[in-house]
């Protein structure tokens, strides 16, 4: 009798470790990061999570050379730890969600982070393609799933939205949940409008866990200049800037601060790419600033932990502040896809 699967919300870390940064439009040469050293100390630390994509340049392939060092397999055997993937995205302007494309891309993925099977595939920002492909692609991860190549599935994308409706779509013309819903941007200092849509995610749609993903806004929430590709408007970047430098006058900074603020309102695992050591340090120092210190914390080990309302009541008043600063820019959300993208596609979201 085959054992049943266990739900995937009991088995993710607070912190997931996101490879969208192992690409050139986050860094100029990926090859360089630390890739290594940052998923053996995540291991290490119990962030024993980590999540990528096709799309995102080397990041399959870096991540999956990282998974083959001695310090990784002597240590962490495959079933110690979960490999999130996406398929469907090609490239900026390319999709497939075809049930060949689809099963290609998992081939591929398996190949290049060297593994067996995938813990978890997304279907890649679901709002580029229409409700009908986007039910052909999950139907055909769910078939991956019986054939054991596929643990669980799940869509991802940007409009919360949008996301709750497919899955509740999802649960209706194809008879069994998502397992998780990857939500970016929307939960976070900046805009903490996924809320809105977590009952419906949830009930109707029955999925298991949302993965809340891009805490920073896709380095909105640094205070640097994100990018040429960042959608957001020059409004809220510089809203943003001068949020950093609230920060820096209270002797703090902005990810730090934006950080805590994410580990003491969201229910669930956050996604975050990290670049460098320093960074993973910092975020696992802002997901103690406001968890209740356990036992486990002097072993080095990041577990789930209720939030202790007398350290997040310390860093209350400066998010209070930035949220003051962001002003009309709060919850603000871009159009994903482009306005120009809809309207050269012709198709309707819904």
């Amino acid at each position: 009798m085959a054992t049943k699967k266990p739900k995937l919300s009991t088995l993710l870390p607070p912190i997931i470790i996101g490879g969208a940064v192992y690409n050139t439009q986050m860094n100029l040469d990926p090859s360089t990061l630390p890739v290594r050293s940052i998923l053996t100390k995540a291991f290490s630390m119990g962030i024993y999570c980590i999540d990528t994509s096709p799309y995102y340049g080397p990041s399959e392939l870096l991540m999956g050379d990282a998974l083959t060092q001695p310090a990784i397999t002597q240590s962490y055997p495959r079933s110690s730890y979960i490999i999130m993937t996406k398929a469907g995205r090609i490239s900026e302007s390319e999709f497939d969600y075809s049930p060949n494309w689809i099963r290609k891309s998992v081939r591929r993925s398996c190949e290049r982070l060297h593994t067996d099977y995938l813990d978890v595939v997304f279907c890649h920002d679901v709002e580029f393609v229409s409700p009908d492909q986007v039910m052909g692609a999950v139907r055909t991860l769910f078939e991956l799933v019986d054939e054991g190549r596929v643990r669980y599935v799940g869509i991802s994308g940007y409009p919360h939205k949008l996301l709750a409706e497919l899955a509740v779509r999802v649960r209706q013309e194809l008879g069994r949940p998502l397992d998780a819903v990857q939500s970016y941007c929307h939960m976070n200092l900046q805009n903490s409008t996924l809320l809105q849509s977590i009952n419906k995610l949830k009930g109707e749609g029955g999925v298991d866990t949302v993965v809340n993903s891009s805490p920073l806004g896709m380095k909105l929430l640094t205070g640097e200049f994100p990018g040429s590709f960042h959608p957001a408007p020059k409004g809220l970047r510089d809203a943003c800037a001068r949020a950093a430098e609230l920060c820096k006058a209270r002797g703090e900074t902005l990810p730090r601060v934006a950080m805590r603020w994410v580990f003491a309102n969201w229910k669930g695992a956050t996604l975050t790419g990290v670049s460098y050591l320093e960074e993973l340090e910092d975020n696992i120092g802002a997901y103690m600033d406001v968890a209740v210190s356990t036992e486990e914390d002097k072993e080095g080990k990041v577990v789930w932990k209720d939030v202790d309302e007398r350290k997040v009541k310390r860093w209350e008043p400066l998010w209070e502040g930035v949220q003051e600063i962001l002003g009309e820019w709060k919850d603000y959300s871009w159009d994903s896809p482009p306005r120009d993208w809809m309207l050269g596609k012709g198709q309707s979201m819904l």
